[in-house]
């Protein structure tokens, strides 16, 4: 699935420098979060027990859920505090009220 970006999403600080730890741990996080979600397709086709694939479904969704926060953290201590250090602060706690927003 392509994601669409916007020019506002491409002109912003990425989530870490090329080829840090982070950036790297964070793909490997989101790939198997990738493989929970195939698995579960193809407990739906394989007409599995439905209490095992809604656990595999809980399963997913705490594990995106973990990784949403730990992005957050890393935005608010990477961006948030550059942006402060660059006179940008107030824009970018807008931002991130939008971001808490959504996740309330």
């Amino acid at each position: 699935m392509k994601s669409k970006t916007t020019k506002k999403s491409q002109s912003k600080k990425s989530l870490a420098p090329e080829g840090a730890p982070e950036k790297e741990a964070y793909v490997r996080r989101a790939r198997r979060i990738e493989g929970q979600v195939q698995a579960i397709s193809r407990m739906i086709e394989e007409e599995r027990y439905c209490v095992d694939i809604l656990m595999q479904v809980r399963a997913a969704r705490s594990a995106l859920k973990s990784l949403s926060i730990e992005l957050l953290e890393s935005h608010t201590n990477h961006c948030v505090r550059e942006a402060f250090q660059s006179n940008n602060g107030e824009k970018t706690i807008q931002e991130l009220l939008e971001v808490f927003k959504t996740y309330s």
